[in-house]
């Protein structure tokens, strides 16, 4: 299974120049944690967390007001290109320590996020299968 199987394509973007309350308004209107920052072309700058905004910015006495998006985000943050197996993926994943990673074709242009909530949901749909399959034969004896 591949990361274009399993990810998210309703990607939420937001400008590195936008302030962190914006993101943070665009985070709980879209029911995100992760915004991917982008320029033209939907080429990834880099991504803003939740925790970012807390830890980041309001925690160091920024003003969310007035701060902008770009001195508090991730300019280095993981990606993943859709093509790539989904094991490797969750792989990546643990070794940097990331919930949500934003999905690329060719490592450039962004279309998508892999968070655990899609992979956990896709292994949820898999046992559900497995599960009626399995009772229907346990109760065919």
């Amino acid at each position: 299974m591949k990361v274009k199987d399993v990810m998210n394509f309703a990607l939420v973007e937001v400008s590195s120049g936008d302030s962190c309350q914006r993101a943070a308004e665009l985070m709980r209107d879209r029911g995100v944690g992760m915004l991917v920052a982008t320029r033209e072309g939907r080429i990834i700058e880099g991504v803003i967390t939740d925790r970012d905004l807390v830890v980041r910015c309001m925690a160091l006495g920024g003003d969310p007001a007035t701060r902008p998006v770009g001195e508090h985000m991730d300019l280095h943050p993981i990606t993943v290109d859709s093509d790539v197996d989904l094991e490797t993926a969750v792989g990546m994943m643990r070794n940097g320590d990331v919930r949500r990673m934003p999905v690329t074709i060719h490592g450039t242009q962004v279309i998508g996020v892999l968070s655990l909530d899609d992979i956990a949901l896709d292994v949820k749909h898999y046992l559900d299968a497995f599960l009626a399959v399995s009772s229907h034969y346990s109760r065919k004896g």
